[in-house]
């Protein structure tokens, strides 16, 4: 049975996608958004799915391949209007942007996102891109390092994460997640202090946990991505078309909320959600991964 995706029955409901509408998905991930989307769309419906991340087109392929209502580009949601160009489409009457990253990825131990897995430190989801988590943790100085597992990650031991980073890659360069996992982990008092079998409650997170974070969204520019994607989009949003976004981290919830709002002081949308809309309980325990996640809705009116 395919996993469902974060706030599906709320993403349907507010986005409300209707028989043979255009409506784009500018994060495929595994397309569990998208399936359910077309089964909305009927027939004389289409649906565009954007996604930077290889694999992530690979598993949609698999899925929509044969689906003659479906197109797959590996893009980024940022060139949607190029994508809409080539395909000579105008405007959409819906769009959902999740952008999080997918359980898929942090499984797979070769893209490096997971602290508890070995893997190269990696963290690209888009492999056209140079720069790597390993280049960020061995190349930048102290004063940047602390600066974005403070700002990307909320770390409140950002100073000393980052100085135990550079004291251990004068020893040798930092390879690998698990390398990097063990340095920010010795560097706390009473290590080790996160859960194993072992000592199920010696901590809830693990020290690496948003350093790895951090480091993922400066990989992938997350945030100047999200801003300038939302930009991009939503000239191409028909008049009464629906824009929501899925958020997991407080800096791309404040993004959306700010262009949302900076929208609609201009007239040009009314809220469908004049609050985020966050998982029910019932969620958040089959699927903890969506504890964080809120749900912004728009309506185009201009």
């Amino acid at each position: 049975m395919p996993h469902k995706p974060v706030l599906l029955d709320e993403v349907l409901a507010l986005l409300a996608p209707r028989p043979g509408e255009v409506v784009l998905d500018g994060t495929l991930g595994s397309g569990g958004h998208a399936r359910e989307i077309l089964n909305l769309i009927g027939e004389s419906g289409r649906l565009i799915g954007l996604d930077r991340d290889p694999r992530s087109l690979e598993r949609c392929q698999k899925i929509f391949g044969e689906d003659r209502r479906v197109s797959l580009h590996f893009e980024n949601f940022v060139c949607a209007g190029k994508v809409l160009d080539d395909l000579n489409v105008p405007c959409v009457d819906a769009v959902i942007l999740d952008v999080g990253f997918s359980s898929d990825q942090v499984e797979e131990a070769g893209r490096g996102f997971s602290f508890d897995r070995e893997g190269p430190l990696d963290m690209r989801m888009d492999p056209r891109e140079t720069q790597t988590a390993g280049d960020l943790i061995n190349d930048l100085s102290q004063e940047e390092l602390e600066r974005i597992f403070l700002e990307y990650g909320g770390e409140r031991f950002s100073r000393r994460f980052a100085r135990a980073i550079c004291e251990a890659r004068k020893r040798e360069a930092i390879r690998t997640t698990l390398q990097l996992a063990g340095i920010l982990n010795a560097a706390l008092p009473g290590a080790p202090r996160y859960a194993t079998a072992e000592r199920p409650g010696w901590a809830r997170r693990h020290p690496a946990t948003r350093v790895f974070q951090a480091l993922r969204i400066a990989v992938n520019r997350e945030i100047e991505n999200l801003e300038q994607g939302l930009k991009a989009i939503f000239p191409r949003l028909r008049v009464g078309g629906r824009f929501g976004v899925i958020s997991f981290h407080s800096l791309e919830d404040r993004i959306v909320k700010r262009i949302f709002r900076q929208w609609r002081d201009e007239a040009v949308v009314r809220w469908v959600t004049r609050k985020p809309v966050a998982p029910g309980r019932p969620e958040q325990i089959e699927n903890p991964r969506s504890r964080s996640a809120k749900l912004r809705v728009v309506e185009k009116i201009v």
